[in-house]
Protein backbone atom coordinates (compact mmCIF):
# COMPACT_ATOMS: atom_id res chain seq x y z
CA UNK A 1 0.00 0.00 0.00
CA UNK A 2 1.25 3.58 -0.78
CA UNK A 3 2.41 5.39 1.63
CA UNK A 4 -0.63 8.32 2.15
CA UNK A 5 2.05 10.89 2.97
CA UNK A 6 3.66 10.49 -0.62
CA UNK A 7 0.60 12.12 -1.98
CA UNK A 8 -0.05 15.02 0.66
CA UNK A 9 3.71 16.14 0.76
CA UNK A 10 3.59 16.40 -2.83
CA UNK A 11 0.71 18.71 -2.76
CA UNK A 12 2.13 20.59 0.42
CA UNK A 13 5.23 20.91 -1.81
CA UNK A 14 3.13 22.72 -4.57
CA UNK A 15 1.65 24.70 -1.98
CA UNK A 16 5.56 25.83 -0.84
CA UNK A 17 6.21 27.48 -4.33
CA UNK A 18 3.13 29.98 -3.69
CA UNK A 19 4.97 31.05 -0.29
CA UNK A 20 6.20 34.86 -1.02
CA UNK A 21 9.76 34.49 -1.52
CA UNK A 22 12.64 36.00 0.13
CA UNK A 23 13.52 38.56 -2.38
CA UNK A 24 10.00 39.95 -2.45
CA UNK A 25 10.00 39.94 0.67
CA UNK A 26 13.11 41.93 1.32
CA UNK A 27 11.30 44.38 -1.73
CA UNK A 28 8.43 44.99 0.47
CA UNK A 29 10.79 46.43 3.16
CA UNK A 30 12.35 48.20 0.70
CA UNK A 31 9.63 50.03 0.29
CA UNK A 32 9.22 54.21 0.43
CA UNK A 33 5.90 54.11 1.89
CA UNK A 34 2.65 52.23 2.54
CA UNK A 35 1.31 52.58 -0.87
CA UNK A 36 4.47 51.49 -2.39
CA UNK A 37 3.81 48.35 0.13
CA UNK A 38 0.47 46.90 -0.97
CA UNK A 39 1.73 47.75 -4.92
CA UNK A 40 4.64 45.48 -3.82
CA UNK A 41 2.69 42.68 -2.55
CA UNK A 42 -0.02 42.55 -5.00
CA UNK A 43 2.61 41.30 -7.12
CA UNK A 44 2.92 38.29 -4.69
CA UNK A 45 0.98 35.75 -4.16
CA UNK A 46 -0.63 37.03 -1.55
CA UNK A 47 -3.04 39.65 -4.45
CA UNK A 48 -6.05 37.34 -4.67
CA UNK A 49 -6.55 37.57 -0.74
CA UNK A 50 -5.42 41.52 -0.52
CA UNK A 51 -9.52 42.62 -1.34
CA UNK A 52 -10.33 45.94 0.34
CA UNK A 53 -6.55 46.03 1.99
CA UNK A 54 -5.87 47.93 -1.68
CA UNK A 55 -8.67 50.77 -1.54
CA UNK A 56 -8.41 54.11 -1.15
CA UNK A 57 -8.19 55.22 2.44
CA UNK A 58 -7.96 51.68 3.63
CA UNK A 59 -5.86 50.75 6.47
CA UNK A 60 -4.62 48.47 8.77
CA UNK A 61 -7.42 46.61 9.38
CA UNK A 62 -8.11 45.99 5.67
CA UNK A 63 -4.46 44.93 5.56
CA UNK A 64 -4.75 42.27 8.85
CA UNK A 65 -8.37 40.70 7.19
CA UNK A 66 -6.67 40.26 3.84
CA UNK A 67 -3.80 38.90 5.64
CA UNK A 68 -5.70 36.29 7.86
CA UNK A 69 -7.94 35.14 4.99
CA UNK A 70 -4.84 33.91 3.43
CA UNK A 71 -3.70 32.37 6.29
CA UNK A 72 -6.56 31.10 6.50
CA UNK A 73 -7.01 29.79 3.21
CA UNK A 74 -4.11 27.91 3.10
CA UNK A 75 -4.92 25.88 6.33
CA UNK A 76 -7.99 24.64 4.52
CA UNK A 77 -6.36 23.71 1.33
CA UNK A 78 -4.04 21.62 3.80
CA UNK A 79 -6.71 19.87 5.40
CA UNK A 80 -8.92 19.28 2.64
CA UNK A 81 -6.00 16.73 1.03
CA UNK A 82 -5.31 14.69 4.11
CA UNK A 83 -7.79 11.96 5.30
CA UNK A 84 -7.04 8.81 7.89
CA UNK A 85 -4.14 9.21 10.18
CA UNK A 86 -2.25 12.14 8.09
CA UNK A 87 -5.69 14.01 8.85
CA UNK A 88 -5.20 13.02 12.65
CA UNK A 89 -1.39 14.11 12.54
CA UNK A 90 -2.35 17.64 11.00
CA UNK A 91 -4.77 18.26 13.73
CA UNK A 92 -2.22 17.84 16.00
CA UNK A 93 0.39 19.73 14.55
CA UNK A 94 -2.48 23.06 14.30
CA UNK A 95 -3.00 23.26 17.85
CA UNK A 96 -0.30 24.96 18.05
CA UNK A 97 -2.23 27.41 16.48
CA UNK A 98 -4.85 26.83 19.03
CA UNK A 99 -2.08 27.45 21.57
CA UNK A 100 -1.20 30.38 20.44
CA UNK A 101 -4.59 32.08 20.04
CA UNK A 102 -5.58 31.16 23.84
CA UNK A 103 -2.31 32.73 25.32
CA UNK A 104 -2.78 35.80 23.19
CA UNK A 105 -6.88 35.74 25.23
CA UNK A 106 -5.02 35.22 28.50
CA UNK A 107 -2.40 37.90 28.20
CA UNK A 108 -5.21 40.72 26.53
CA UNK A 109 -7.96 39.59 29.26
CA UNK A 110 -5.42 39.79 32.32
CA UNK A 111 -4.03 43.29 30.47
CA UNK A 112 -7.39 44.46 30.41
CA UNK A 113 -6.97 45.33 26.48
CA UNK A 114 -9.83 45.64 24.40
CA UNK A 115 -11.39 43.05 22.66
CA UNK A 116 -10.94 44.30 19.46
CA UNK A 117 -7.29 44.49 19.72
CA UNK A 118 -6.86 40.97 21.37
CA UNK A 119 -8.64 40.08 17.96
CA UNK A 120 -6.01 41.79 15.90
CA UNK A 121 -3.61 39.54 17.88
CA UNK A 122 -5.51 36.10 16.93
CA UNK A 123 -4.21 33.65 14.06
CA UNK A 124 -7.34 32.46 12.27
CA UNK A 125 -5.43 28.97 12.25
CA UNK A 126 -5.97 26.05 14.38
CA UNK A 127 -9.07 23.68 15.33
CA UNK A 128 -11.13 26.48 17.66
CA UNK A 129 -13.70 27.98 15.57
CA UNK A 130 -13.65 31.74 14.97
CA UNK A 131 -16.43 32.66 16.26
CA UNK A 132 -15.45 30.72 19.76
CA UNK A 133 -12.07 33.37 19.51
CA UNK A 134 -13.87 36.29 18.82
CA UNK A 135 -16.73 36.09 21.45
CA UNK A 136 -14.04 34.86 24.30
CA UNK A 137 -12.41 38.38 23.86
CA UNK A 138 -14.66 39.65 25.28
CA UNK A 139 -14.46 37.75 28.79
CA UNK A 140 -14.30 40.01 31.28
CA UNK A 141 -11.60 37.70 33.41
CA UNK A 142 -9.49 34.35 33.48
CA UNK A 143 -12.03 32.18 34.98
CA UNK A 144 -14.96 33.72 32.54
CA UNK A 145 -12.49 32.79 29.47
CA UNK A 146 -11.64 29.74 30.57
CA UNK A 147 -15.42 29.18 30.91
CA UNK A 148 -16.37 29.94 27.25
CA UNK A 149 -13.35 27.99 26.00
CA UNK A 150 -14.42 25.18 28.22
CA UNK A 151 -17.40 24.40 26.18
CA UNK A 152 -15.90 24.57 22.30
CA UNK A 153 -12.30 25.57 22.51
CA UNK A 154 -10.90 22.25 21.96
CA UNK A 155 -7.93 20.53 24.18
CA UNK A 156 -6.50 24.01 24.84
CA UNK A 157 -9.45 25.57 26.11
CA UNK A 158 -9.94 22.35 28.15
CA UNK A 159 -6.43 23.01 29.38
CA UNK A 160 -6.87 26.45 30.43
CA UNK A 161 -9.97 25.83 32.45
CA UNK A 162 -8.57 22.26 34.11
CA UNK A 163 -5.51 24.96 35.10
CA UNK A 164 -8.02 27.64 36.15
CA UNK A 165 -9.38 25.69 38.31
CA UNK A 166 -6.38 24.06 39.75
CA UNK A 167 -5.47 27.77 40.84
CA UNK A 168 -3.26 29.03 38.46
CA UNK A 169 -4.10 32.76 38.12
CA UNK A 170 -0.56 34.05 37.04
CA UNK A 171 0.60 34.85 33.18
CA UNK A 172 3.56 32.64 33.74
CA UNK A 173 1.30 30.16 35.79
CA UNK A 174 -0.92 29.89 33.05
CA UNK A 175 0.97 29.71 30.38
CA UNK A 176 2.97 27.01 30.91
CA UNK A 177 -0.24 25.26 32.10
CA UNK A 178 -1.06 25.76 28.48
CA UNK A 179 2.40 24.46 26.97
CA UNK A 180 2.46 21.67 29.58
CA UNK A 181 -0.83 20.34 28.53
CA UNK A 182 -0.50 21.26 24.72
CA UNK A 183 2.75 18.86 24.44
CA UNK A 184 1.20 16.46 26.14
CA UNK A 185 -1.57 16.40 23.67
CA UNK A 186 1.25 16.77 20.75
CA UNK A 187 2.99 14.46 21.31
CA UNK A 188 0.13 11.69 22.20
CA UNK A 189 -0.79 12.82 18.49
CA UNK A 190 1.49 12.17 16.18
CA UNK A 191 3.72 9.22 15.67
CA UNK A 192 6.37 10.00 13.14
CA UNK A 193 10.09 10.01 14.77
CA UNK A 194 11.34 12.93 12.80
CA UNK A 195 8.74 15.22 13.75
CA UNK A 196 8.50 13.71 17.48
CA UNK A 197 12.30 14.47 17.38
CA UNK A 198 11.32 18.15 16.41
CA UNK A 199 8.64 18.73 18.90
CA UNK A 200 11.05 17.38 21.56
CA UNK A 201 13.81 19.89 20.56
CA UNK A 202 11.28 22.43 20.59
CA UNK A 203 10.39 21.56 24.55
CA UNK A 204 13.86 21.93 25.37
CA UNK A 205 14.28 25.44 23.51
CA UNK A 206 11.33 26.19 25.75
CA UNK A 207 12.05 25.08 28.78
CA UNK A 208 15.35 27.15 28.28
CA UNK A 209 13.30 30.51 28.04
CA UNK A 210 11.34 29.86 30.88
CA UNK A 211 14.91 28.72 32.94
CA UNK A 212 15.86 32.29 31.46
CA UNK A 213 12.52 34.19 32.96
CA UNK A 214 12.91 32.31 35.85
CA UNK A 215 15.91 33.93 37.01
CA UNK A 216 16.53 36.41 39.89
CA UNK A 217 13.70 34.35 41.90
CA UNK A 218 13.58 31.08 43.49
CA UNK A 219 13.64 28.44 40.75
CA UNK A 220 10.34 25.87 40.84
CA UNK A 221 10.40 22.64 39.07
CA UNK A 222 6.42 23.25 38.43
CA UNK A 223 7.52 25.27 35.54
CA UNK A 224 9.28 22.42 33.77
CA UNK A 225 8.19 20.73 31.12
CA UNK A 226 8.24 17.27 30.48
CA UNK A 227 9.53 15.78 27.27
CA UNK A 228 12.43 17.39 25.71
CA UNK A 229 15.56 15.40 25.04
CA UNK A 230 18.45 17.26 25.87
CA UNK A 231 17.16 19.58 28.92
CA UNK A 232 16.28 17.84 32.44
CA UNK A 233 14.43 18.73 35.27
CA UNK A 234 18.41 18.96 37.04
CA UNK A 235 19.23 21.06 34.20
CA UNK A 236 16.36 24.00 34.46
CA UNK A 237 16.52 24.61 38.19
CA UNK A 238 20.33 24.61 37.43
CA UNK A 239 19.93 27.49 34.41
CA UNK A 240 16.92 29.21 36.59
CA UNK A 241 19.83 29.49 38.72
CA UNK A 242 22.01 31.37 37.32
CA UNK A 243 23.79 28.82 35.40
CA UNK A 244 24.72 29.15 31.12
CA UNK A 245 26.15 25.33 30.66
CA UNK A 246 23.74 22.86 28.36
CA UNK A 247 24.69 19.41 27.63
CA UNK A 248 23.99 20.75 23.85
CA UNK A 249 26.39 23.20 22.89
CA UNK A 250 23.97 24.76 19.91
CA UNK A 251 21.52 25.58 23.00
CA UNK A 252 24.24 27.30 24.89
CA UNK A 253 23.51 30.40 22.78
CA UNK A 254 20.30 30.93 24.04
CA UNK A 255 21.20 30.75 27.79
CA UNK A 256 24.04 33.25 26.78
CA UNK A 257 22.21 35.61 25.24
CA UNK A 258 22.73 38.69 26.56
CA UNK A 259 18.81 39.66 27.39
CA UNK A 260 15.48 37.42 26.92
CA UNK A 261 14.12 38.98 23.60
CA UNK A 262 17.91 37.70 21.81
CA UNK A 263 17.26 34.67 23.83
CA UNK A 264 13.84 34.33 21.85
CA UNK A 265 15.39 35.78 18.40
CA UNK A 266 17.53 33.33 18.85
CA UNK A 267 15.42 30.16 19.60
CA UNK A 268 13.29 30.75 16.69
CA UNK A 269 16.55 30.47 14.41
CA UNK A 270 16.99 27.37 16.15
CA UNK A 271 13.55 26.05 15.51
CA UNK A 272 13.58 27.31 11.78
CA UNK A 273 16.92 25.08 11.31
CA UNK A 274 15.01 22.32 13.52
CA UNK A 275 12.47 22.61 11.24
CA UNK A 276 13.44 22.23 7.71
CA UNK A 277 15.56 19.47 8.70
CA UNK A 278 12.61 17.43 9.60
CA UNK A 279 11.17 18.34 6.00
CA UNK A 280 14.29 16.85 4.47
CA UNK A 281 14.44 13.94 6.97
CA UNK A 282 10.74 13.31 6.58
CA UNK A 283 9.88 12.82 2.97
CA UNK A 284 7.18 10.14 3.73
CA UNK A 285 5.63 11.71 7.13
CA UNK A 286 3.85 14.82 8.77
CA UNK A 287 7.39 16.77 8.84
CA UNK A 288 7.06 18.40 5.23
CA UNK A 289 3.53 20.04 6.68
CA UNK A 290 4.96 21.12 9.86
CA UNK A 291 7.50 23.09 7.82
CA UNK A 292 5.14 24.38 5.53
CA UNK A 293 3.37 25.59 8.43
CA UNK A 294 5.55 27.70 10.15
CA UNK A 295 6.94 28.95 6.81
CA UNK A 296 3.67 30.33 5.86
CA UNK A 297 3.05 31.79 9.56
CA UNK A 298 6.32 33.34 9.46
CA UNK A 299 5.18 34.63 5.89
CA UNK A 300 2.10 36.47 7.45
CA UNK A 301 4.00 37.76 10.60
CA UNK A 302 6.65 39.38 8.65
CA UNK A 303 4.03 40.60 6.19
CA UNK A 304 2.15 42.23 9.59
CA UNK A 305 5.34 43.68 10.82
CA UNK A 306 6.28 45.27 7.54
CA UNK A 307 2.86 46.56 6.90
CA UNK A 308 2.88 48.34 9.69
CA UNK A 309 6.66 49.63 9.58
CA UNK A 310 5.15 51.52 6.74
CA UNK A 311 1.72 52.29 7.80
CA UNK A 312 3.35 54.21 10.45
CA UNK A 313 6.65 55.02 8.58
CA UNK A 314 9.51 53.36 10.71
CA UNK A 315 12.88 54.04 9.99
CA UNK A 316 14.98 51.04 7.72
CA UNK A 317 16.99 50.23 11.12
CA UNK A 318 13.66 50.14 13.33
CA UNK A 319 12.39 47.67 10.98
CA UNK A 320 15.32 45.46 10.79
CA UNK A 321 15.09 45.24 14.34
CA UNK A 322 11.91 44.45 14.49
CA UNK A 323 12.55 41.67 11.66
CA UNK A 324 15.11 40.33 13.35
CA UNK A 325 12.84 39.35 16.40
CA UNK A 326 10.45 37.92 14.55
Amino acid sequence: MNNPYGYINGRVRMMRTALVESRALDEAASTVNYQEFLRQISETPLREDLGDATAQGAGLGQLDEALSRNYLRSVAHLRSIATGQPAREIEALLLRYDLQNVKTLVRGVLTGRQADDIVAGLIPAGTIPWPVLQGAAQSADVPSLAQTLSVAGGKIGQILRAAVAGGASSLLDLEVALDQGYYRAVLAGVRGTNVRRYFTREIDIRNLLIARQLRGGAPNARYFIPGGRDVTESDFLRIAGGDNSVSAQDLQAVTEAVDLGTAEAIARRLLDEASRNVAMADALGPGVALDYLRRKEQEIARMRLIGRAKYYGLSKDELAKELEGA
